[in-house]
């Protein structure tokens, strides 16, 4: 669900203070997207923001020291675009890991393919293409 279809569903559904409320952290939550090292972006999360302290969650124990660690610069990018921030607190939350998700079954290349690139490799002059193409079919046809 993306931020503006909650932000709708928030403003339909919820007392006006809620919808406000978590307005208010979702434009955090970007600025704080914004200003993370591209490293750590999507690893965090904004849990509450209130008298001057934010609370946030990594989804490990290593994402929670980098924050850490970058506390304070986060806090002067944070002001810069405009949100006061006095101090932040860190936690790690597991559960905002991506689920495993099994890789998906693909296709092998199909038999009259792997023939027409057998026939270009036998009509083209040595080189590192040659080379390639004969990697390539070695690959398809081992499996």
């Amino acid at each position: 669900m993306s931020a503006e279809s909650l932000s709708d569903l928030l403003a339909s559904q919820l007392p006006a203070g809620v919808a406000m409320r978590a307005r208010a952290l979702l434009k955090v939550q970007a600025a704080l997207d914004r200003a993370l090292p591209a490293a750590l972006a999507g690893h965090v999360r904004v849990m509450l923001l209130e008298n001057g302290v934010l609370s946030l969650a990594g989804d490990s124990g290593a994402v929670a020291a980098r924050l850490r660690q970058q506390a304070d610069a986060l806090i002067a990018a944070l002001g810069k675009r405009g949100i006061a921030v006095a101090s932040v607190r860190i936690s790690v939350n597991p559960e905002l890991l991506a689920r495993y998700t099994p890789p998906v079954e693909k296709a092998g290349v199909p038999p009259a393919a792997l023939d027409g690139l057998a026939h270009l490799t036998a009509e083209i002059e040595e080189g590192p293409l040659k080379e390639a193409l004969g990697r390539l079919l070695r690959h398809h046809r081992a499996g």
